[in-house]
């Protein structure tokens, strides 16, 4: 079980720091994938709902107390909602029609772009609904694109419980 642990967390520091070092490289308009909430989405499903707010909200507070975000707290709060909702489907892929269980991901990681766009754009929101869902959208978009890259490597679907 620590061994799993000690491996999440470098695994998690390792995103991390290509978050980090290449979010800049390839930011679209202020838009850039979030690599990390990738990351606990893998870590909820394999280990849970417990693992992944923890997880959610560690490498979230790292990412708050480096500068990556812009609002002190958001990202611990977002990802630790992703991981807390994502970590519901740990174990329910033999159990779930398969695009049940991609509908309902895609939808928790939409919610946390929503909260996340919602908090750091809210003047957006304010002054433009249609900017401000624009936005929403792209960066789910993005960060999609990213989740169906790694589907080449991992795919969600095999994502075991390590119980």
């Amino acid at each position: 079980m620590l061994n799993t642990h000690l491996r999440t967390v470098i695994i998690g520091f390792g995103i991390f720091l290509l978050q980090y070092f290449l979010s800049e490289h390839i930011t679209i308009q202020q838009i850039r994938p979030d690599f990390l909430v990738i990351f606990i989405i893998y870590v909820a499903l394999s280990q849970g709902s417990f693992a992944g707010v923890i997880y959610g909200f560690c490498f979230g507070l790292v990412e708050d107390l480096v500068g990556v975000g812009s609002l002190f707290g958001l990202a611990s709060l977002t990802k630790s909602i992703t991981g807390f909702l994502v970590g519901f489907l740990h174990g329910k892929y033999p159990k779930l029609n398969p695009f049940v269980f991609h509908l309902l991901w895609i939808l928790i990681i939409s919610t946390h772009f929503f909260i996340y766009i919602y908090i750091r754009f809210q003047t957006v929101y304010e002054s433009s609904i249609f900017i401000f869902f624009k936005t929403w959208f792209l960066a789910l978009c993005y960060t999609l694109a990213f989740v169906g890259l790694f589907q080449l490597i991992h795919p969600i679907h095999k994502v075991y419980p390590t119980d």
